[in-house]
């Protein structure tokens, strides 16, 4: 169905009427939805998790494609009734998302369910962020495996979040999303980061899903009254030693049916909660050497939004003996300015002075048949890179690792292009 019939038969809908069109517009065969949202495969995603070990996964299946459309995975440490009775129950939602101070279904909703607990209806929410709160609304549907969340009002709308819990061999179980919003409209901050830079869409989508991602498995794997240290943790960050942001692991799963132009994302969380890394794989069609080539030069990491201030340089102190990238990053709302002391063979940097102190960055370029896998492994330390980013880490802990996974998508985006503009 094209996409202008859908709006049509939307605007001219009653809200019943409206709930069954934008089921057919997003679930019809032929639509452009339906056919980035057919459930992936429970074995593919667990032999992926397999790869991977404790990692979440993420896959952002065409980084040109608007609205992005992302698939996440993680393995929880809890038996699958559990965790399918948590995907239809709101107040496990509101356990799970501390930010929601609104959260349930509409009056209508509320007097049909009678005495029971009620999992199908129009939920009205609203999220508490810095600077603007959000709200709207969605229609919660169960299914066999978990619940559909169809954003049919307000922020975010149109979308649909698809849950499922599926079991695994050893006891665990497997939990999916696949998903896709409007995030270009969500608020003035987004419309503006977008506008400047369209690659910040997708990066929005792959932060805002993951955090909802990692809190539904941190809310199931939790037993008893006691916060739980994973979802506030209260250590301060433990970066990676450089040695830690080896991307080879990653990039065993480039000959394992992945393919161009997606990509393929692994968040590691620390014991304690906090972030690990990012490492995100893409597919180049240029080979390893040449890329490793164009890695090396400054000029090419000046395609990274905001890097176009890029100058190296020689300052003093660690950077005496070594190459220096002085980077004056200009981002609405981020704060990015560093200098990095670089390092080859593999691509290493650490970021010894400037707001975002102590982030790292590294790059692997491993031969994969006719392809080259690239995997940009980042900790960027948002939590230093202004007011925005810090308020927001304040209010979703998770945030430090959405809002990672967000910015290293849109780095690992403008460098593939970068890389692939010279294939010859």
């Amino acid at each position: 169905m094209p996409v202008d019939s859908c709006k049509r038969l939307l605007s001219a809908a009653t809200r019943k009427a409206s709930l069954l069109a934008t089921l057919v517009c997003v679930l019809a065969p032929g639509s452009a939805v339906a056919g980035e949202l057919r459930a992936a495969s429970p074995g593919e995603l667990t032999a992926a998790l397999d790869v991977l070990g404790d990692a979440d996964l993420i896959v952002l299946t065409d980084p040109g494609q608007r609205p992005a459309h992302l698939r996440l995975a993680t393995r929880v440490i809890a038996p699958v009734d559990r965790v399918r009775a948590m995907l239809v129950d709101l107040a496990a939602y509101r356990s799970a998302l501390p930010a929601l101070r609104r959260l349930e279904f509409e009056a209508a909703d509320k007097r049909r369910s009678g005495s029971g607990r009620l999992s199908e209806g129009m939920v009205a929410w609203e999220l508490e962020v810095p600077l603007w709160n959000l709200d709207g609304k969605f229609w919660m549907q169960p299914t066999p495996t978990g619940a559909d969340l169809i954003v049919m009002e307000g922020d975010f709308s149109p979308g649909l979040v698809r849950l499922s819990a599926t079991p695994e061999p050893a006891g665990t179980t497997l939990l999916s999303m696949d998903a896709h919003a409007n995030l270009r409209d969500a608020n003035w901050i987004t419309k503006r980061m977008v506008k400047r830079n369209a690659l910040a869409e997708p990066g929005l989508a792959a932060a805002a899903f993951y955090v909802v991602l990692r809190a539904l498995r941190l809310q199931a794997e939790h037993v008893g009254d006691a916060p739980d240290a994973r979802r506030h943790p209260a250590t301060a960050p433990s970066p990676p030693a450089l040695s830690e942001l080896d991307g080879a692991c990653l990039a065993r799963l480039a000959g394992a049916g992945f393919q161009a132009p997606a990509l393929l994302a692994a968040v590691r969380s620390r014991g304690n909660g906090r972030l690990f890394v990012v490492q995100i794989l893409a597919l180049s069609r240029l080979v390893a050497g040449a890329a490793a080539s164009l890695v090396a030069r400054p000029q090419t990491w000046q395609v990274l939004p905001g890097w176009h201030k890029l100058s190296p340089g020689k300052p003093a102190g660690d950077c005496s003996n070594a190459t220096c990238w002085k980077v004056d990053a200009s981002l609405p709302f981020l704060d990015l300015d560093a200098t990095w002391k670089v390092g080859t063979q593999p691509w290493r940097a650490v970021a010894l002075a400037g707001a975002c102190q102590g982030a790292e960055m590294g790059l692997d370029l491993v031969p994969s048949g006719a392809v080259t896998a690239v995997v940009l492994s980042l900790y960027p330390r948002l939590e230093k890179a202004g007011y925005v980013p810090r308020k927001s880490i304040e209010s979703e802990p998770l945030l430090e690792h959405g809002l990672s996974l967000g910015l290293a998508v849109v780095y690992t985006i403008s460098l593939l292009r970068a890389l692939d503009a010279n294939e010859r």
